[in-house]
Formats: structure tokens, sequence, C-alpha cells
């Protein structure tokens, strides 16, 4: 796991903050093409690229877009890794869990589809967090922010593919359902996954440096509940055909609002020379005396973190 490391800010440096709008100019010409071609040949080799695309274009877009706004010290690897791990297993998990949960109870409420996929979404975050624990490194929650995003957009982006898929099947290879499927599920990626993970991850990362642990902890499990009542929610409008836009956006807006301040917390706290030299309230290494001199073996890959949290 030597690629899960804290690096140096991979922000607002290292990426320029335009740099979410290259992305998705980029994803939308390769879409394009990529769907001339296949009509133009019709040649169904295309076709695993197309959907691909299509299902990954919004997502990473937001990715990009949060990472370059959030003061993260994550590296380029460790958001790629958590996002693609957290996806796929993410999705594993939730459906293997639907599936035994369908087949007991006869049926599946929306309720426990949701309750199981924001906890699935939530394991990878969960194992990353340990890891810093075992390598006595801080979290903070504007990482756990990026993670979350990351993690959301790469689960809603495997659960669009396999939706787009299975209308292909079910019109003979019809593109134009997939196209609109593609469309409205990308558009709705914006208030969907990826907002409820990463509202619920920064609950989480924002745990085990708060200076009150009890009252961090009902924190992220309210934000877990709401989480899961959005994504409940969002669900139950979806199949009667109204309400999902309102709750699309208000957990948008919830994300973005939430983007913005840990990026002026954390900004805050990288300008001012007491933050930066603040121990760690929850992850002193043990024998380390609070304020002293940083040990090189509370690094990641011989990297000191020295940043504060929020």
């Amino acid at each position: 796991m030597n690629a899960l490391a804290h690096r140096t800010s991979t922000t607002p440096a290292s990426w320029p903050r335009l740099g979410w709008l290259a992305v998705l100019v980029t994803g939308l010409v390769l879409f394009g093409a990529v769907g001339a071609v296949t009509l133009d040949t019709g040649d169904p080799i295309f076709l695993p690229c197309l959907l691909l695309l299509g299902a990954a274009i919004v997502p990473v877009t937001l990715t990009t877009f949060v990472t370059a706004v959030a003061h993260t010290h994550l590296s380029l690897p460790n958001i790629l890794t958590a996002a693609v791990l957290g996806g796929v297993l993410g999705g594993i998990l939730a459906g293997t869990l639907e599936f035994d949960a369908a087949r007991t109870l006869g049926w599946l409420p929306f309720a426990i589809v949701a309750l199981i996929e924001e906890c699935a979404k939530l394991a990878v975050p969960a194992v990353f967090l340990a890891w810093l624990a075992w390598r006595h490194t801080r979290p903070r929650a504007v990482d756990g922010l990026v993670l979350g995003v990351a993690v959301g957009s790469a689960f809603a982006a495997v659960e669009t593919m396999g939706y787009a898929f299975t209308v292909l099947l079910r019109t003979g290879g019809n593109l134009q359902p997939v196209d609109h499927l593609l469309a409205l599920r990308g558009l709705g990626s914006l208030g969907g996954h990826a907002a409820w993970t990463g509202l619920a991850c920064a609950a989480l990362f924002a745990v085990p440096d708060a200076r009150r642990r009890g009252l961090a902890s009902l924190r992220f499990l309210a934000v877990l509940v709401a989480a899961i009542c959005l994504h409940a929610g969002w669900d139950s409008a979806a199949a009667i055909g109204h309400g999902d836009l309102a709750i699309g956006l208000l957990s948008f807006t919830a994300l973005m609002a939430l983007t913005w301040w840990l990026h002026r917390a954390a900004r805050r706290s990288a300008e001012s020379p007491k933050a930066a030299n603040r121990p760690p309230t929850g992850w002193i290494r043990p024998g380390a005396a609070p304020g002293g001199p940083p040990s090189t073996s509370g690094t990641l890959a011989g990297a000191p973190v020295t940043s504060a949290g929020p």
C-alpha cells in the first residue's frame, strides 16, 4: 500500500484550477468521436469504450474539481487507488448484500438499498483511515472529502455502466436510449453517490483528530444517516417520477458548501504558524511529547506530514 501515501499537496500548485474544465471538454470530445465511429462502422468493439467514457465523464470531472479546490495532501495515486478500489469493491459488496437481502425479505426496500450502498462505499475509506492510524499519520476532513467524492464517483460510474449495458442488451444494440441514460445519470451523479459519500467520509475523517471525539462520532453518524435518507429519498422520488431533482440539488449544494468551507479552513490553517505547529490531538505516537520535534517514524513514504487539519 505504498501508493497510498501523503505527499506534498496536489493542489493548488500542481493541478490548475480549471483542470476540471479540460477533463470535461476532453471527455465529451472523446465520447463524441467514439460514438461517431461506432455509428459509422457498426463495429461493436467500440461499445465498451463508449460506455466507459459516457459513465465516467461527469464523475471524473466532479472529482477533479473538488480535488483542485480542496487543499488536500493526498497524492494522485492515493485518489486513483481509492477510486478504483472503492468503486469496484464497493459495488461488489453492495451487490452481494442487496442480493442476499432481497432473497431474505422477498423484496428490497429503498431504505435497505440506501443503507447497504452508503455503508459499502465507506469500506475502502475506512481501511485507508485505519492504515493512517497504523502509520501514526493525522487524517483531515478535507482529505476524507476528496476520497469520498472519488469513491462515490467511481461507484456511480460503475453502476451507470451496468445500467447502460443492460439497456443496450434489452434494446438490441440501440444507442439512442443508451445515450439518454448516460446523460441523465451523468448529470444526476453530481448530486448522488459522490455527494453522499463525500459528506459522510469528510465527517468520518474528522473524528480521530477531534478534541471531542464523542461529539465528532455523533456528528459522523448524523451525516451518515442524512446521506442514507437522501439516497432513499432519491430512489423513491425517481421511482414515482418527480422530486429526485430537488434532492439532487440539495445534495450537490451541501457538497459544494462543505468543499468551500473546508477550503477556507485549510487556507487559514496553512497561513497560521500556530496551527501549522499544533500537534495532532488524537494521533500522537506513543512516547512522543506533544509539541516536541516531529519524528521521522511518523512519516509516510519518507515525507513528514506537517499540515494541520481544520
